[in-house]
């Protein structure tokens, strides 16, 4: 009996202290409902709709916001011509107003209040459509303004019915020592219950709760809402998950290297100093261009003998003119007494002041070849490729050696990319398969290569052949010694779920992606991926096919997931 009356006592006791501390009358709010707006939904195989609305009045002037995506790809549907009318009464004709792409707004005015239906006729290039759009309630008054004046439990209260419990299952617990009158003391161990645990009731907490459709995988039921205008904000996108044409790829890894004609370098052809720089780091040149001008260094002796060699062909020269000038005379003088002097004399002037012509061009010649030599002493240093110049550290005055790299211009237009293939995956280098190049850094960024050589040499440090790509690369995304991965498509196909590198994220350590399942709800899935061939992964578990896929905007929805 003393075992039974400590139990009686714990077990009231143990109620009422649960009740002190307990939170169940508290109000539970869901994050996805607006508090500022209602929201109401329509949506076809073509077009999902989004109805944004303010508490409405009866006879007063209605504005709403309507939202058109694409129901598949969840991109707003822009420039489409609208009809809406109410179908409770056709008279109900709304006007539709153009904000932004895929945004409307809608204005007009509703008789009674009471809820709507409103008929939305969307003409456009993907499709023309009707869709109806339920549960505009005109007259109804915002869940905040409602759910305001709901009393909350005070402490003081709750502690009241615990002290009151445990007055009764002290009562019940006397009487049950002294033996007398057990259906009393049965009935105050009920009263002691009920006093403990007032609150008691089939009501269950919301926070255990499985919300959503049962899809996803292990991540069913972690949900996140986003509004519809954030969703075209961020460009969330979406597509839906089907079974296609799979290409199981084999993986190597690379390095991008200059193509033939794809990196130049300006090398000084002598020492000097450089007098004009015509070009900056990073600007673009063509070939041929001149960079900058080189003044060659030029020792004592040889200026001193340069100068002596100019000095005597100038007195030759002035010399040379005096004897033109004097046969000129000469000659002149005898053709003008031609008539009465021999004509061997003329002869003999003609021969003379001819000598002297010849004289004077062959110094003027060698006195021209010599400034020519001086005029060598500047180089002009021009680019050797067009491209973007590299860096550099030139000045003007600097004095730089024979020899010394000067510039560097690199063209990265068109590529090379070294692969290091191991023996085991030889047979997937051939002619006729497909290879994809990824940046080691940003899985989303890929381009397809054209094997140009197979491999003529070995690596001696892991003995794996190196084998030659040759890879557009128009904007230059790719660089010279950066670090990739090559994937060679295998031709035969198969038929399995893949979805898109941009969908892919991780949570926790895990490979996750989102699901859209309502127009302003995404799910969290995990799954669980095969290979991937360098734009798409190959998914073995954890989604389903018709499912949509967030493709673009994976990450801010993940922000929003985790901070919700």
């Amino acid at each position: 009996m003393k075992l039974s009356v400590f139990f009686s006592f714990l077990f009231s006791f143990a109620l009422a202290l649960s009740n002190a501390f307990a939170h169940g009358d508290e109000i539970a709010t869901d994050p996805g409902v607006a508090k500022d707006h209602f929201t109401a939904y329509g949506q076809s195989d073509r077009y999902e709709l989004t109805l944004y609305f303010p508490e409405l009045s009866a006879g007063q002037d209605a504005h709403l916001t309507l939202y058109i995506a694409d129901f598949k790809t969840n991109r707003p549907i822009d420039k489409a011509e609208l009809k809406i009318s109410a179908a409770e009464n056709p008279q109900i004709v709304l006007e539709a107003k153009p904000l932004s792409p895929g945004v409307y707004e809608l204005h007009g005015k509703f008789p009674e209040n009471k809820a709507y239906t409103l008929n939305v006729q969307v003409s456009h290039p993907n499709g023309a459509d009707l869709i109806g759009v339920l549960g505009v309630e005109v007259g109804k008054k915002l869940a905040s303004a409602e759910t305001a004046e709901v009393p909350a439990p005070t402490p003081s209260g709750q502690w009241l019915w615990f002290l009151g419990g445990l007055l009764l299952g002290g009562l019940s617990v006397w009487f049950v020592s002294r033996r007398r009158n057990r259906a009393l003391t049965a009935l105050l161990l009920l009263a002691s219950v009920w006093f403990s645990a007032p609150n008691f009731n089939p009501a269950f907490a919301h926070g255990d709760e499985e919300h959503g459709p049962k899809k996803g995988g292990s991540g069913y039921g972690k949900s996140v809402y986003a509004q519809k205008e954030t969703q075209f904000l961020f460009e969330i996108l979406t597509q839906p998950i089907a079974v296609g044409d799979y290409q199981s790829a084999t993986t190597m890894f690379g390095t991008i290297i200059p193509a033939a004609g794809g990196l130049g370098a300006v090398v000084a052809p002598q020492g000097g100093r450089i007098t004009r720089l015509s070009v900056s780091v990073g600007q673009t040149v063509r070939a041929g261009q001149t960079l900058a001008v080189l003044l060659q260094t030029i020792s004592t002796p040889d200026q001193v003998g340069i100068a002596t060699s100019n000095a005597g062909l100038t007195v030759q020269i002035e010399a040379a003119k005096t004897r033109v000038t004097a046969t000129k005379r000469e000659l002149d003088r005898l053709k003008k007494i031609e008539d009465i002097v021999a004509g061997r004399d003329v002869q003999v002037a003609a021969a003379n002041y001819n000598q002297a012509l010849v004289e004077l061009q062959t110094l003027e010649n060698k006195a021209a070849g010599a400034n020519l030599a001086a005029n060598i002493r500047t180089v002009a240093l021009v680019a050797p490729i067009s491209g973007v110049v590299g860096t550099f550290t030139l000045t003007p005055g600097a004095e730089v050696v024979a020899g010394q790299t000067l510039f560097t211009v690199t063209n990265l237009k068109k590529v090379y990319v070294e692969a290091q293939v191991y023996d085991r995956d030889v047979p997937a280098i051939k002619a006729g398969n497909k290879f994809l190049v990824t940046c080691s850094t940003d899985d989303h960024k890929s381009a397809e290569v054209r094997l140009i050589s197979q491999a003529q040499g070995m690596n001696p440090g892991n003995q794996s052949q190196r084998v030659l790509f040759e890879m557009d690369n128009p904007k230059g995304e790719f660089k010279i010694g950066e670090f990739v991965t090559l994937k060679a498509l295998n031709q035969q196909p198969s038929r399995q779920i893949s979805v898109p590198n941009s969908a892919l994220t991780e949570i926790n350590g895990k490979t996750a992606v989102f699901l859209k399942n309502a127009p302003e709800q995404f799910e969290l899935a995990y799954i669980q991926t095969g290979e991937d061939d360098g734009t798409r992964t190959l998914i073995l578990k954890g989604i389903e096919e018709g499912e949509k896929v967030v493709i673009n905007g994976a990450y801010e929805v993940k922000m929003m997931f985790l901070n919700q």
